[in-house]
């Protein structure tokens, strides 16, 4: 299928006219992180394969944030993404990422990137990043002293590059899980802050829009809803190594105007919290 620009698209003439881009699908997390430079600022990314015709969220999101610090000082790490999700993405198609450098700063340097394929745009993110700096540290926020370790629960199941291990609510949604990435897949990226990064970044989209939907009269009732997820924002407040396992805490937080929120506050092993997410879901009857 030939890769054109249609829709708002922004693919530019770096494109040669009628050319096939292909990439085999991912195999594991560290392939569907590798992109190819086509320039200094646009990138194409392999996809992953779910059986599901459509990208999986995380995908995107984590890749738009590679594609972002590929054109960043190394010295300064990833602190927050936001992300709209424009359209669904299709698979396995590969994505390109053309990154726009806002701003470069000695502590901050932010970043837009549009994510495409052949239909047009189907991602805009904005990235900061910050040079790591001391400072005081305190925390509000602590993994509930209840909350079951990851041994007592069983593995769901599913098609993406992580372990997912949850506590669910009488819908089957998810109120805590604990996520790591594959142990066997060469996806140990130690402490590399970049690959860690953008691997909670993947993570972090598989329970949330479930979580938006709390509350709702007719959850259950699937043939009768039509979901999405529509944004995403993403913080990290410290140092990941997301091959160790992290508890995700989801919590509903209302609906109104067909639309949910939800945030997932992140700690690892040891109670610390070291991100937190967010996300808007539309959730409307079916027409």
């Amino acid at each position: 299928m030939p890769f054109i620009a249609g829709g708002g698209a922004p693919l530019r003439s770096w494109q040669p006219e009628g050319v096939t881009l292909e990439l085999p699908p991912a195999t594991d997390l560290r392939t569907l992180l590798t992109l190819d430079a086509m320039s200094p600022d646009v990138f194409l990314a392999p996809s992953g394969f779910t059986g599901w015709g459509r990208l999986y969220g995380g995908q995107v999101i984590a890749q738009a944030l590679m594609a972002a610090a590929r054109t960043v000082d190394p010295a300064q790490h990833p602190h927050s993404l936001h992300a709209y999700y424009v359209r669904q993405g299709e698979e396995p198609a590969p994505v390109v990422y053309e990154v726009q450098r806002i701003r470069d700063g000695r502590s901050f340097s932010t970043r837009q990137v549009v994510a495409s394929q052949a239909n047009g745009a189907i991602l805009n993110l904005i990235a900061s990043f910050h040079a790591p700096e001391p400072s005081e540290e305190r925390d509000s926020s602590t993994l509930p002293a209840d909350a079951p370790q990851p041994e007592q629960l069983a593995d769901d199941e599913g098609p993406l590059f992580f372990q997912s291990r949850a506590v669910r609510d009488e819908f089957d949604m998810a109120t805590l899980a604990w996520m790591r990435t594959l142990r066997n897949s060469g996806d140990d990226f130690g402490d590399d802050p970049i690959f860690n990064a953008c691997a909670l970044a993947y993570l972090s989209d598989e329970h949330l829009l479930g979580a938006a939907l709390t509350g709702h009269s007719l959850l259950g009732d699937w043939d009768k809803l039509m979901t999405a997820s529509l944004d995403h924002a993403l913080w990290f407040h410290r140092p990941v190594r997301v091959s160790e396992w992290h508890c995700f805490v989801l919590e509903g937080q209302g609906m109104a105007d067909a639309r949910g929120l939800s945030i997932a506050k992140i700690f690892d092993r040891s109670g610390l919290h070291v991100a937190t997410a967010t996300q808007e879901a539309l959730v409307r009857l079916r027409r």
